[in-house]
C-alpha cells in the first residue's frame, strides 16, 4: 500500500513536472483542472516539488527555477509574465513615494509597471532602464508628468537596460530621496543580481539615496544570484507578496530591522481599480486634473 501510494506521488510530480515545461509557472487550480486531481492533492505535490528543489512556490502555484533567475529571456517576454502580480507590487510601492521629489528606479519588469503609475507624478527619476524612460516619456502625451534622467553607457538589449562605468560614474552626480530597487534574488544575507554589471548600478544607487526600497515577489526570498548587491542591513522596506514558505526569512529580515508591504489577496488577484484607487490618492493634488 505505502509503495503505491509512493508510486502515485511519484505520478503525480512527473506529470507537472512535463506541464512545467511547456509554461513558465503553474497555478494549483489549473493544474488540478488539467490533471483531473483534487486541488489538496495538487498543493501538497507542489509543496513536496519546492521541498525538493524542483520549483520554486509563488502566490497560488510554482514556477520553473530558472525564470526569474536566468538573464538569457528577453525583458520583452518577462514583462508578459505574472502581470497581475507585478502591478499590484507597483501598486504598492506607489504610495511609499508619497514626499519623495527624486528617485532612482533600477532596470526590471516590475519597475517598468511601477513607471506606468508614475506618468502623472512630479518626480524626478533617474534611471538606467530603457523602458522605464520609454514608459515615462512616451506614455503620455501631458505636458506635465515626472522629469526622466537616463544615465549613459552601454546597451543590454535583453535587460533593456544601460551598464558600464558610463552608467556607474553619471549616478555620482545625483542624490535621491529614494531608490527603488528589484535585484533577482535575496536571502538572510544579501541582496542578489544575476549580472555583477548591474549589481554595481544598484549598490551606486543604493549608496546615493536615503532610503531603499526592494520590489521582489515571494519566488525571488531564500534564493542567491552570482553577484551579491548589499548586505540586506542596507535595506529599508521590502514590497512583496506573502507565501508560507517564506515566514522563516521574512522574521529574519525583519528582526534586522527590515520593514515590509505585503500585497493583499485582492491586489494579487488583479483588482485593477483598487489598484489605480491606491495610486490616485497619493498622487500631488495638481496631478490629478
Amino acid at each position: 500500500m505505502r509503495k503505491e501510494k509512493t508510486a502515485m506521488k511519484q505520478d503525480t510530480d512527473r506529470k507537472i513536472l512535463s506541464l512545467l515545461e511547456q509554461k513558465h509557472s503553474l497555478s494549483a487550480r489549473e493544474t488540478a483542472e488539467q490533471l483531473g486531481i483534487s486541488g489538496a492533492t495538487i498543493r501538497r505535490a507542489f509543496r513536496r516539488l519546492a521541498e525538493l528543489g524542483e520549483v520554486r512556490r509563488i502566490h497560488g502555484g510554482i514556477e520553473a527555477l530558472d525564470r526569474g533567475m536566468d538573464p538569457a529571456y528577453p525583458f520583452f517576454l518577462r514583462m508578459q509574465w505574472f502581470t497581475k502580480e507585478k502591478e499590484a507590487l507597483a501598486a504598492r510601492t506607489v504610495p511609499l513615494l508619497a514626499g519623495c521629489r527624486s528617485v532612482f528606479i533600477d532596470g526590471g519588469t516590475t519597475t517598468a509597471h511601477l513607471g506606468m503609475m508614475l506618468r502623472d507624478s512630479s518626480l524626478r527619476i533617474i534611471t538606467n532602464s530603457l523602458a522605464l524612460n520609454d514608459v515615462l516619456s512616451h506614455g503620455t502625451v501631458a505636458e506635465s508628468g515626472p522629469e526622466v534622467i537616463l544615465t549613459g553607457g552601454r546597451v543590454n538589449r535583453k535587460s533593456a537596460i544601460l551598464l558600464g562605468p558610463e552608467a556607474e560614474s553619471s549616478l555620482d552626480h545625483f542624490h535621491a530621496d529614494a531608490a527603488v530597487i528589484s535585484g533577482s534574488a535575496l536571502d538572510d544575507r544579501f541582496l542578489y543580481d544575476n549580472m555583477e554589471e548591474a549589481a554595481a548600478i544598484q549598490r551606486k544607487m543604493i549608496a546615493n539615496s536615503d532610503r531603499v526600497i526592494i520590489v521582489a515577489d515571494a519566488s525571488k526570498f531564500g534564493q542567491t544570484a552570482p553577484s551579491a548587491v548589499v548586505p540586506v542591513e542596507k535595506l529599508s522596506l521590502i514590497v512583496t507578496n506573502f507565501i508560507s514558505e517564506n515566514y522563516r526569512i521574512v522574521q529574519e529580515l525583519k528582526r534586522k530591522g527590515i520593514e515590509f508591504s505585503f500585497c493583499t489577496s485582492a491586489e494579487l488577484s488583479g483588482n485593477t481599480q483598487q489598484a489605480e484607487a491606491a495610486v490616485v490618492s497619493h498622487l500631488p493634488q495638481s496631478s490629478r486634473q
